[in-house]
């Protein structure tokens, strides 16, 4: 059979731009430090860039972006810029319109087991909260993430929260009765108000400091961090040394991103997590004495409970109704952590 030169010449031709495309294409998104192509990740959080959290994404950015020399690059949305509040950036990482973002309380709704964590005076210290979130426990908890498309990278933190109101000073429970406390949307911090005699409202955070200013609540509880960087010291007169819950901060990615790297970058992004994670607790340390001194010299009236047994077993409900809600895999849970103090 006579064969046609110009078909042969021209399949050739297709074939070796084929083959080139192909070697072009090859590697993608996913081994962007080993190739020439490059991807963007964002990186959304809800608090101001000054905050302990924006520091440390700063670094998170820092790091990655060195270490692939550039191919992953980070880009960072904070003060809410990208998703809005905590709850909205993990349903956006969930459907993958952000890629990284981190949240606290409002995780216990893709996560209930991050209620264990968020038990009123579950952890004595900071270090306490460390050694559990970093250990074995730490990882069981986040692992459930992958269950709402969500891989957890490093627990990060909101810090030990405290009280503040424009009322009065908090000296005991009974202090609490009849205030009007902005809680974020959760149930176990709600059921710790209430066991605590207050009026716990569900709020968003965009909405606190104006329901503060116009008085349509009396208070909230935030970190010391959080209460500095929003200028609550406008709108509250009186702030109280509580250490009710310590929150810790989930970071975390969508899980088609996670997947799409390779073992090399993957490696990298928890680098960088926990590099993030070690900055932003000892930003959050350090700042907490100066942050009470500073309050006070902008005008708000500190005190410190002294006696913190009452508020415990006042709130001791709370730790049954998450052993209920949970079950026995929780409560052992608990029980190490205790075991661990």
């Amino acid at each position: 059979m006579k064969v046609n030169k110009r078909i042969v010449i021209t399949l050739s031709t297709l074939l070796a731009l084929f083959l080139v495309l192909a070697g072009c294409s090859s590697g993608g998104e996913g081994n962007a430090s080993n190739n020439s192509d490059s991807v963007t990740l964002s990186f959304a959080y809800e608090l101001p860039e000054d905050h302990p959290w924006g520091h440390g994404a700063d670094k998170f950015k820092e790091i990655v972006e060195e270490k692939t020399d550039g191919a992953i690059k980070i880009e960072l949305h904070g003060n809410g810029q990208l998703g809005g509040s905590g709850r909205e950036i993990q349903e956006s990482a969930k459907v993958g319109t952000i890629d990284i973002g981190i949240s606290s309380t409002p995780m216990a709704q893709l996560n209930p087991y991050m209620n264990i964590f968020s038990l009123p005076y579950i952890f004595e210290s900071r270090e306490h909260a460390w050694e559990v979130l970093d250990g074995s426990i730490g990882d069981k908890v986040g692992s459930k993430l992958e269950e709402q498309n969500l891989k957890h990278l490093a627990y990060w933190e909101d810090g030990f929260r405290q009280v503040t109101n424009n009322t009065r000073p908090i000296e005991s429970p009974e202090d609490f009765e009849g205030l009007k406390i902005r809680v974020p949307e959760s149930d176990v911090r709600l059921e710790t108000f209430k066991e605590l005699g207050a009026s716990p409202l569900p709020m968003s955070w965009s909405e606190v400091f104006t329901a503060l200013q116009q008085g349509t609540i009396d208070g909230q509880e935030n970190p010391l961090s959080v209460i500095e960087s929003a200028s609550f010291y406008d709108v509250q007169d009186y702030l109280t040394i509580t250490n009710h819950v310590y929150s810790p901060a989930t970071l975390f990615i969508n899980n088609d991103t996670w997947e799409g790297l390779s073992e090399e970058n993957q490696q990298i992004i928890i680098e960088a997590a926990e590099a993030g994670r070690d900055l932003n607790r000892e930003l959050n340390k350090k700042q907490d004495e100066k942050l009470i001194k500073s309050l006070e010299e902008k005008g708000m009236q500190v005190s410190e409970i002294d006696e913190v047994k009452p508020f415990q077993e006042k709130t001791k409900p709370v730790w049954d109704m998450v052993v209920e809600e949970l079950g026995d895999d929780a409560e052992t849970m608990i029980q190490e952590i205790n075991q661990n103090e």
